[in-house]
């Protein structure tokens, strides 16, 4: 058969495909839901697993991959996706372009510190919130892959 041909495999993937496809659909999922989030001003925690398996469609849809480097993409695409949708939600699209596209790279450090800060609290709602950022990441990861 030729699902078990591992080299029939190898040849049918195609990993820069699923990078591409993988963060241009992190940067769209991302973007809706920190725009339904900042609409709504309610934060969805189910959203994040949605987000996981739609980058991880993606990625096994255009990818066609059945090696763990397409898991890592899918896992590392819905980490981006995610905190994308947070700085989407609390400063704009207009702010994340400006934070992205300013190359100073100790604005985007202490971005991305004090987003970590936020969830290093023993707030309950933190941690679920947390641990739902993390079912997120783990769907994104097991699901980007054929099999």
């Amino acid at each position: 058969m030729k699902i078990y041909n591992a080299r029939y495999l190898d040849n049918n993937q195609r990993f820069i495909a699923a990078i591409i496809t993988g963060f241009i659909a992190a940067v769209i999922f991302g973007n809706l839901y920190g725009l339904i989030t900042a609409f709504l001003h309610i934060e969805f925690s189910l959203m994040f697993i949605a987000i996981g398996y739609g980058i991880a469609a993606t990625i096994k849809h255009f990818g066609r991959g059945v090696h763990t480097r397409f898991m890592v993409v899918g896992a590392i695409m819905t980490f981006i996706a995610i905190f994308i949708g947070d700085l989407t939600s609390s400063i704009s699209i207009n702010g994340v372009i400006v934070l992205f596209t300013s190359g100073n790279l100790s604005v985007i450090a202490t971005t991305f510190l004090s987003y970590l800060r936020i969830f290093a609290s023993l707030n309950p709602y933190a941690l679920i919130s947390l641990a739902f950022r993390l079912i997120g990441i783990y769907v994104g990861y097991t699901q980007s892959v054929i099999l």
